[in-house]
C-alpha cells in the first residue's frame, strides 16, 4: 500500500528529520543547517523523503538542495515545486538560480521552466563562477511571474 505523503514547509520541529535525511545523502560534504528555513519538504510516515531549499545572495534565490528519494511520486515532486515557488514569490523573489554538474538534472530543470543563463554573467559573491570549482557547470535560471 502506498504511504501518504505530505508536502510542507520546513518548521523548526522538522530538524532531526531533515538531519537524518540530510546525512544519508553521500554526495553532501556538509549540511548546512541555515538553508533549512527556506525548504519545503515531503514527509513520509514521519520520514523527510524529499527537499528543497534555497540561499539568497545579490537579492537573488540560488537554488541549494534539490533532494528527494527515487520512489517518491511525480505529483509530489511537483507539489514541492510549486510550494518552493509560492515561499520565493512571498519573499519578493523575481528570480531564482541553479548550478547543474550533472546533465539529467539539467533535462529535469528544462522540463521545469528553466534557461540557461550565461556563465560569464554569473558570480558568486565577488568572483565569477568561471573561478570556482563550478567553472564547468551549467548555470539556469527561472524567471517568477507575479
Amino acid at each position: 500500500m502506498e504511504q501518504k505523503k505530505v508536502v510542507k514547509i520546513y518548521e523548526p520541529n522538522d530538524y532531526e528529520q531533515v538531519m537524518d535525511f540530510l546525512q544519508g545523502v553521500h554526495t553532501l560534504g556538509e549540511i548546512e543547517e541555515d538553508l533549512f528555513e527556506n525548504a519545503v519538504i515531503i514527509v513520509s510516515d514521519e520520514e523527510i523523503v524529499g527537499m528543497i531549499t534555497f540561499e539568497m545572495f545579490r537579492n537573488k534565490a540560488l537554488i541549494r538542495y534539490f533532494i528527494f528519494d527515487r520512489d517518491v511520486e511525480e505529483i509530489y515532486l511537483v507539489e514541492m515545486y510549486e510550494k518552493f515557488f509560492e515561499n520565493l514569490k512571498q519573499k519578493n523573489m523575481n528570480k531564482v538560480f541553479v548550478i547543474i554538474n550533472n546533465d539529467n538534472i539539467m533535462q529535469m530543470f528544462i522540463n521545469l521552466g528553466f534557461n540557461e543563463f550565461p556563465k560569464e554573467s554569473f558570480f558568486l559573491t565577488e568572483e565569477s563562477i568561471l573561478n570556482t570549482k563550478y567553472k564547468d557547470a551549467t548555470v539556469m535560471f527561472y524567471e517568477i511571474e507575479y
